[in-house]
């Protein structure tokens, strides 16, 4: 393959695994928290112990911006994630923004993400997760 064609493709691996997990404990009531939402009206639980972390069933890749893309900029962002009993992503926030546009990309992505959430005597529970999105261009 020719270099400068190879060049061109992207290349986004996302990280998510126990080491890259980052729980706290919170409920909704807790003032002090405020990556709550009326949506995430669930009590956090730290996985270890009996409770298990939740495990990422469908992961879609990110799109590169095109602001990033032409200035071949790279790197990871970093998203603090609660996932629900349901096994949905909500309150997705930026703890280490890229700019160019890759923060709101890597959040768009992470908002379609599928987990089998955490488990507190085998019944799910919140979480909150640190999920690492990284943007290579190879």
């Amino acid at each position: 393959m020719r270099p400068d064609i190879f060049a061109s493709y992207v290349v986004l691996s996302i990280s998510l695994g126990v080491c890259a997990f980052s729980q706290t404990t919170a409920t909704a009531s807790d003032p002090t928290d405020k990556t709550l939402s009326a949506d995430a009206v669930e009590t956090l639980v730290k996985a270890g112990g009996d409770v298990t972390p939740p495990h990422l069933t469908y992961s879609p890749e990110p799109e590169y911006s095109k602001q990033a893309r032409k200035k071949k900029y790279q790197g990871t962002c970093v998203l603090a994630v609660i996932v629900g009993s349901d096994g949905q992503p909500h309150d997705i926030q930026v703890t280490r923004s890229l700019g160019m546009g890759l923060d709101e990309k890597a959040i768009e992505a992470v908002k379609k993400w599928k987990f089998d959430p955490a488990r507190k005597a085998g019944k799910p529970v919140a979480t909150k997760i640190t999920v690492q999105v990284n943007f290579r261009l190879y």
